[in-house]
């Protein structure tokens, strides 16, 4: 049975004509201003398809027909598989689920000094977040390392990742030979033919964009490729407001989907049926300081807009976000990611993804905050999942409450509650709600503590059932081949 999502979707901002107003004025740009694809093949399959095409500057300005056609060719859902069946996810609809980190280079250790990412950190933060409950969906945590060449970095985080985890993986690729590679690891560990892996794909890679409006040529590398082998491909773009996008939502939200609405163009010539998973993660430049802020309550709104777009066009949608610009797991981290997971959530983003335990806008990695970063998304399904106000949760209720009248004092001792606590109450696993002089008597722990004891045990006892020994030496002779 496929793992099970939260619905979200209760969040809206916008009317239905506004975002129809988004929906034609993102292909007026494709058709008026155009994209940059930086790749002769990808030009001459979009001249040939109807596109007007500049060749020396490799603008291609891409007519509204094209791209209606290449949404009607996406799949609507997609299934996400686990190497183990019961990780499968289905993305339908308003259906959230939760992704682990991302793209961290640093590490925030168990003794707060912050250091340079290890190899042995991308395996240790891989187990670790397999671990917890509400981590459906495992990314690469660490993608940049001091012990281990940059060359190939994305086949070895993948072998790192998969030898560590049963559940998807999403990763990311220097181009077409790269996903080739890892596309032969996958049809390695499922014992089936390279052209088979489209069927079941056990991984599904992202495509970053380059805004405004750029597509380089390994990135149109990595979408033409997974288009051929039919891996979902998670189309993203990462424009910062006031940077590489307009400051406005209109504008950022405008230039994001022209962006990746000529991603989905590109795959869907390449091979019709490609599954794409619309991406965003869309930030803003914090004029004070000129970075980029992912801790902002902008992306929340941004989120909004998004989710709104890809229900018009029925497409599955990855956001990022729960991210924080703190640098130590304290207040900041914690409000800044609540309200960012609870708005993506409740938006209904179906992949929430690059955030768990990650601070400093995804650059660090922390033990303690993928457990309190777990206990908020907990949290935050409860909200989700509402309340039952059905006739005949009603007739419980008033017969319970006739039961226990006005000469009661109590409902502990009533079967109606044994049989809905453990379905209306959430019960924290790091949050301590003790009294004080029970907190005193139990060490003073506070949250940052008790995640650190419950990483510890993880780490110390959580091993995910093990690839066969063949597998291993297979994957491991793939990774170890020079990548051009």
């Amino acid at each position: 049975m496929p793992l099970s999502g939260v619905r979200g979707g209760q969040l809206k901002f916008f009317t239905k004509n506004q975002i129809y107003n988004l929906h034609l004025t993102s292909l007026n740009v494709l058709a008026q201003i155009g994209v940059m694809f930086d790749d002769d093949a990808a030009l001459k399959l979009m001249e040939e398809a109807g596109a007007e095409v500049n060749y020396r500057d490799r603008i291609v300005r891409i007519p509204q027909y094209l791209v209606s056609e290449a949404l009607n060719k996406v799949p609507k859902n997609i299934t996400l598989y686990g190497r183990n069946s019961r990780n499968d996810i289905i993305l339908t609809e308003d259906m959230v689920y939760n992704g682990s980190a991302n793209n961290a280079i640093a590490v925030l250790d168990f003794d707060g000094e912050r250091r340079p990412a290890t190899f042995k950190d991308l395996e240790d933060f891989t187990r670790l977040q397999d671990a917890l409950e509400n981590i459906h969906i495992m990314s690469t945590p660490i993608t940049s390392f001091s012990d281990i060449p940059s060359e190939g970095v994305y086949k070895r985080c993948y072998e790192g990742v998969v030898r560590n985890t049963e559940k998807h993986v999403i990763n990311q690729a220097d181009g077409a030979k790269e996903v080739r590679d890892e596309a032969r690891m996958a049809a390695a560990i499922m014992d089936v033919e390279l052209e088979e892996i489209g069927r079941r794909p056990i991984f599904s890679m992202i495509a970053d964009l380059a805004p405004p409006l750029k597509f380089p040529k390994k990135i149109v590398e990595v979408i033409t490729e997974c288009a051929k082998l039919k891996i979902p491909i998670l189309l993203e773009s990462d424009p910062y407001a006031g940077g590489t996008a307009p400051i406005t939502t209109a504008g950022i939200i405008l230039q994001q989907n022209a962006e990746i609405l000529a991603g989905i163009t590109l795959a869907e010539l390449t091979n019709p049926g490609t599954p794409i998973i619309y991406t965003c993660a869309p930030m803003i430049l914090d004029m004070r300081l000129g970075v980029a802020s992912l801790g902002a309550p902008e992306r929340g709104v941004y989120h909004v807009a998004t989710a709104q777009l890809c229900r018009y066009y029925g497409i599955p949608l990855c956001g990022v976000a729960g991210t924080t610009d703190s640098k130590m797991p304290d207040v900041q981290a914690g409000y800044e990611k609540a309200l960012s997971y609870l708005m993506a959530a409740l938006s209904g983003v179906n992949i929430i993804t690059s955030h768990t335990g990650t601070l400093e806008s995804v650059l660090t990695i922390s033990y303690e905050q993928s457990v309190i970063d777990n206990e908020i998304y907990g949290m935050v399904f409860r909200i989700l999942r509402g309340g039952d106000i059905s006739d005949e949760s009603l007739y419980e209720a008033f017969e319970v409450i006739r039961k226990v009248g006005p000469l009661g004092s109590h409902y502990l001792s009533q079967e109606h509650t044994r049989k809905y606590f453990t379905i209306e109450e959430w019960l924290p696993t790091v949050s301590d709600r003790s009294k004080w002089d029970a907190w005193v008597k139990k060490g003073r722990k506070d949250a940052v503590k008790l995640a650190r004891e419950r990483a510890e045990e993880i780490l110390k006892r959580h091993m995910p059932e093990p690839l066969p020994k063949e597998t291993l030496e297979k994957i491991a002779r793939i990774v170890r081949e020079p990548i051009s």
